[in-house]
């Protein structure tokens, strides 16, 4: 990347600071095999986005929940779901934001799949070889049809978080995204582990965090990358990992070197925050008290 290009990029404005490093220049220097971000979630204006989307729905929505008839409700529901997939369209994939990540995709020779997770939530990997596409649709084809299992056969045991992400309960399946998306072999099966033994990851991890802060300091370099849990701050793959990626960017341009250094910090402050973020989504669909 020259200097032009680089200084260009470092003051694009439609896409984040850690998507620039984490989810496009770190598939361009071939320092992880692929990313993956979240659409619109990760755009700049992606909470304005989805606001957007809800007013547009919200009609629509409460019109659903009067509808008794069974078979009437079944119609109501796929044209809700389309109404949804065509607000997508038109208030994510005709946004500046949407075409700039797609634009800077292709100046830096990245590859892209993007993956409709819900109609109005969609993944996108960047990722430089064709084998690492070939990887990635597999691993959305297999969590489909661990989703459609469980769809069809839920079971007594399966509380609500197993039946929507049966794949976090799928070691297989979590070392395939864990090495597609660059992580340490080690955090990821003590990921896969904590999941399998009921344990909260994101407990466990922000707990091992405070400790390690208290203990005399954390170097941020373990949180190389955002929603990433480390097996300890102290994992020595997850550090070298962190110094690898930072030296890779200070040499391409210090200024994304010393946004890097932002980036690691904030990484691990998220991790600090995980417990707190989680029971303020979870409290979006607690019934509220009425008086």
């Amino acid at each position: 990347m020259d200097q032009s290009t680089a200084t260009e990029f470092f003051e694009e404005k439609n896409i984040t600071l850690k998507a620039k490093i984490e989810a496009l220049l770190a598939p361009y220097l071939k320092l992880r095999p692929s990313s993956q971000i979240t659409i619109p979630a990760e755009f700049p204006t992606g909470m304005e986005m989805g606001h957007q989307i809800d007013a547009n729905v919200q009609p629509h929505m409460m019109q659903l929940q009067q509808i008794q008839d069974l078979k009437a409700r079944v119609v109501a529901v796929q044209a809700l779901k389309k109404l949804l997939e065509k607000n997508f369209e038109t208030i994510v994939e005709e946004s500046v934001e949407y075409k700039t990540y797609y634009d800077w995709a292709n100046k830096l020779e990245l590859r892209t799949n993007q993956i409709k997770v819900r109609p109005t939530v969609h993944e996108v990997y960047f990722f430089k070889e064709r084998g690492t596409g070939n990887a990635i649709r597999n691993l959305m084809k297999d969590r489909e049809k661990l989703r459609k299992k469980v769809q069809r056969k839920p079971g007594s045991n399966v509380d609500s978080i197993h039946f929507a992400y049966p794949e976090e309960f799928e070691p297989k399946w979590l070392n395939g995204l864990g090495e597609i998306l660059g992580y340490p072999d080690c955090c990821v099966k003590q990921y896969a582990e904590d999941r399998g033994k009921g344990v909260n990851v994101e407990e466990r991890a922000s707990r091992q965090l405070i400790e390690a802060v208290k203990e005399g300091g954390v170097d941020t370099h373990a949180y190389f990358t955002g929603y990433f849990f480390p097996c300890s701050p102290r994992c020595e793959k997850a550090l070298k990992k962190g110094y690898e990626w930072h030296d890779a960017f200070k040499t391409l341009d210090e200024r994304f070197g010393e946004l890097y250094e932002q980036d690691m910090y904030m990484n691990a402050e998220m991790v600090l925050r995980q417990p707190e973020l989680i029971q303020q989504y979870l409290a979006q669909f607690k019934p509220k008290k009425t008086d």
